[in-house]
């Protein structure tokens, strides 16, 4: 496995561990996950196309890093959405 393929693994396996406790939370499962997979797809699809058969030149590179950059953002939005069911759910004691 090349070093690209490595850090691109360990992005979605993040994202997907982020994705499951999001979704674990959450009432509405069904359609978090759904939500979720449709703009994962939606961004991912195309990319990886680009990564892996437009990337002449070491525009490789460059889609590699769109691609990160695309799952740090949808990542930090579960993350914040994750920390804020976890918030609303335990109220604080007084």
């Amino acid at each position: 496995m090349s070093e690209d393929a490595t850090y691109l693994s360990a992005c979605y396996l993040l994202y997907g561990v982020t994705l499951a406790a999001l979704v674990y939370r959450r009432s509405e499962r069904r359609r978090t996950l759904l939500l979720n997979v449709v703009i994962l797809l939606g961004y991912s699809v195309p990319m990886l196309y680009a990564l892996n058969y437009r990337s002449s030149g070491g525009s490789g590179l460059a889609w590699l890093v769109y691609l990160m950059g695309a799952l740090g953002i949808h990542w930090l939005v579960n993350f914040i959405a994750l920390i804020m069911t976890v918030v609303r759910n335990n109220p604080t004691p007084n």
